[in-house]
């Protein structure tokens, strides 16, 4: 018998198990699943963090004697088993695949036997010889900021680790690691961050409403958070000063942009600096001194600028080169004399560095090219924590500065951002879940843009989805989704989209895909080299062909009426400017002068309408050349990617009201209509909007609800 035999019941994530009935719950709720991968489940659930190869598998599954398609059965069990997970809410896949060996069951588990509960089994740490899945799915840097770093639209799962099988491997003596939750307020809450005595923290709160940030700060043991800031908008970057007394922040939108000072027992803000957007502050442990990410010029990558609280000077400390992103989330190291930071080559490709703050080099830590969502210093110096999607999901770490290959911690499980750690060290602080957004559908009349209903839902999955468009013969949407486990292309039928089908398989960040005037063909943006490139692929699948170099940041492709040209965004000049390259391939030409981000043409040939990724507004130029107008004001550059062009006039997302809508300005009368209010914007930087080729439906993304809550790792350590 199985030792696990006599237990009736298993729990992992919010899910549970019933070994009698075979059943599967999530949240108490009865979720289908047949025989067959039930038994997969149960059999990696008695080995979890264990590989469990094909053969295993299969000498449980099948008798000797049976006649099947062994690898086809269990292909398909597998998927099945995943479908079921992915659906009811593991936002981060929970079986990890081994190619050609087996799976492995990467979540902590608990065995029940009525009230009785055995110790959860905690994951051993995971080297990274293996596999190096790079996933984005928040989309840095789209829009000039941390796209805020929940670019992102639904909840995604809370993962709650157990240690006790980590701890049982230690010495009795010392006090257990636990995890216990920090936050459960409604909505998000973000970016902890440890006073120098560890008993308080501040953080960053959405207060449920989906459309705006402010800065909280509580004691550690206690409920009821202290509202610092009051917000319109989005705030982050929350800082201590080393006495306590203040909290620096960063303002990301509207126009009261620029980094501030509150006391931290609450109090007047005091303006420090103007900036734009949010990509990470940090304060010295040992000087008033800020450090920083922004911009020279529009035409240079994000640096980081060091800024004493007394003179308010900026001083540029970094100086990456040529047409990157740039660097940001600097943090101090507990000696004041260094500062970690991401290096961004292009989108979902950045490593960790380290730089002195006398000045000098960057020193690189990591050579992952993966998805980097905040990091930390350990408490002595000597160890960069962060997190990352370099083994799937969006897990914990740690990378020696002394170099080497990183750690996987054993807390934080499969979704853990933004990782602190107190001065002392014994105390570990991190967001557990993802926002994403949901896509939803609105019917218009035929005639007078009148909305026939309320929206509806379009595709809901715990997985990432966003960036519709409809093909042009109004039969197809083509989709980016992360349901694979990377941000890939994908298609579906317009009436139906339950089994969409997955046109690229590239394994890196990919995404806004675009159709050609014949609905053959698709351009999307991807980043196989760590710049974004531009690629065509057949919308019946196939390989990809590129049609730009990978030099630059080349991006947000559309296609020219006559389909013969393909419109993209690039940096390979100077700041982001509208260019065309030839369908058939060939030397691209610039089409714009004063920056453009997306663009469309318009179907007579006539107009190119864009928006910029650095002002309010969609402009428009002659397509043969000439000067641009600017023919709409209220678009925010946040929402660059949530407008679509009509023969008539142009649909956009507008959070100018009291509640954000949809509304239609008309070219004729040069007027704007609201057509729709929405229960909540779209997620900033992150494109999702289309209408149907015959004015009669809008799909759009929204941020419906949020379960982001903050955990807290008392008497942490790393061994």
């Amino acid at each position: 018998m199985h030792p696990k035999a006599a237990y009736e019941r298993v729990r992992f994530a919010e899910f549970e198990v019933d070994l009698g009935s075979r059943e599967l719950f999530y949240e108490g709720r009865k979720l289908p699943l047949q025989e067959q991968p039930f038994q997969v489940l149960r059999i990696l659930l008695e080995r979890p963090g264990q590989l469990v190869t094909r053969e295993e598998l299969r000498s449980q599954l099948w008798a000797a004697d049976t006649f099947v398609d062994f690898d086809h059965g269990l292909n398909k069990a597998v998927a099945k088993l995943r479908e079921a997970l992915g659906h009811a809410g593991a936002q981060s896949p929970l079986i990890e695949t081994l190619p050609r060996r087996g799976y492995r069951f990467i979540a902590p588990v608990e065995w029940m036997n009525g009230n009785h509960s055995a110790a959860a089994e905690s994951l051993p740490a995971v080297s990274q010889s293996g596999s190096n899945q790079r996933t984005d799915a928040r989309w840095m840097f789209r829009f000039p900021g941390r796209a805020i770093l929940l670019s992102l639209a639904v909840i995604a799962l809370l993962l709650g680790l157990g240690s006790t099988g980590y701890i049982f491997r230690r010495s009795a003596a010392r006090p257990p690691m636990t995890t216990v939750p920090l936050t459960s307020l409604p909505g998000a809450e973000t970016e902890a961050a440890f006073s120098s005595d560890g008993e308080q923290v501040s953080f960053v709160w959405d207060g449920n409403s989906g459309n705006r940030t402010d800065v909280y700060v509580k004691r550690i043991g206690t409920d009821r958070p202290l509202q610092l800031t009051q917000s319109s908008g989005f705030v982050c970057c929350d800082v201590w000063s080393s006495d306590d007394r203040y909290i620096a922040f960063m303002r990301c939108s509207g126009e009261d942009q620029g980094i501030f000072l509150v006391p931290s027992l609450g109090g007047p803000e005091r303006r420090l600096r103007n900036t734009v957007g949010c990509n990470g502050l940090g304060w010295s442990p040992a000087a008033p001194v800020l450090v920083f990410s922004e911009k020279n010029s529009p035409d240079t990558p994000f640096a980081l600028f060091l800024m004493s609280i007394e003179d308010l000077q900026p001083h540029q400390l970094t100086f990456p080169a040529g047409n990157i992103v740039g660097d940001s989330d600097p943090v101090f190291s507990p000696d004041g004399k260094s500062i970690a930071f991401i290096r961004i080559i292009g989108e979902g490709t950045p490593d960790v560095y380290t730089v002195a703050v006398s000045g000098g080099p960057a020193r690189q830590l990591t050579f992952d090219k993966a998805d980097v969502a905040g990091l930390t210093w350990s408490a002595d110096g000597k160890k960069i924590i962060f997190s990352s999607h370099r083994d799937g999901g969006l897990s914990l770490w740690a990378v020696s500065l002394a170099g080497g290959e990183p750690e996987r911690l054993p807390v934080g499980g499969a979704i853990a951002t933004g990782p602190t750690i107190s001065r002392k060290g014994d105390r570990l602080a991190y967001t557990q879940g993802l926002i994403h957004p949901n896509l939803w559908s609105i019917a218009l009349s035929d005639v007078g843009r009148k909305i026939t209903g309320g929206p509806s839902q379009f595709l809901f999955s715990a997985a990432y989805n966003n960036g519709p468009q409809f093909s042009p013969d109004g039969k197809r949407l083509a989709f980016t989704s992360g349901r694979s486990g990377y941000n890939e292309i994908w298609t579906c039928d317009v009436t139906d989209c339950s089994e969409p089908q997955q046109l690229t398989f590239l394994k890196v960040v990919s995404g806004m895909p675009r159709w050609s005037p014949d609905s053959k063909q698709i351009v999307f943006d991807s980043r196989p080299t760590g710049h974004s490139e531009v690629m065509m692929i057949s919308a019946e699948g196939g390989s990809p062909v590129p049609l730009t170099d990978g030099k630059s940041e080349d991006k947000v492709p559309s296609w020219s009426s006559d389909g013969k040209f393909v419109y993209f965004s690039s940096n390979r000049s100077d700041a982001a400017q509208i260019w065309k390259v030839p369908a058939t391939g060939g030397q691209p030409s610039r089409v714009t002068q004063h920056g453009g981000f997306a663009a469309f043409e318009s179907s007579d040939g006539r107009y190119l309408y864009y928006a910029k990724d650095n002002e309010p507004g969609i402009w428009r130029m002659p397509t043969g050349g000439g000067d641009e107008t600017r023919i709409l004001a209220d678009l925010s550059p946040e929402y660059w990617g949530d407008w679509a062009l009509s023969k008539s006039g142009v649909y956009y997302v507008s959070e100018a009201g009291p509640r954000p809508a949809i509304e239609f300005f008309d070219f004729a009368s040069k007027r704007v209509s609201r057509v729709a209010e929405l229960a909540g914007l779209p997620p900033q930087g992150d494109p999702g909007f289309a209408v149907s080729p015959d004015g009669t439906r809008i799909i759009f993304s929204q941020v419906d609800t949020s379960a982001v809550d903050l955990k807290l790792v008392e008497n942490f350590r790393f061994n």
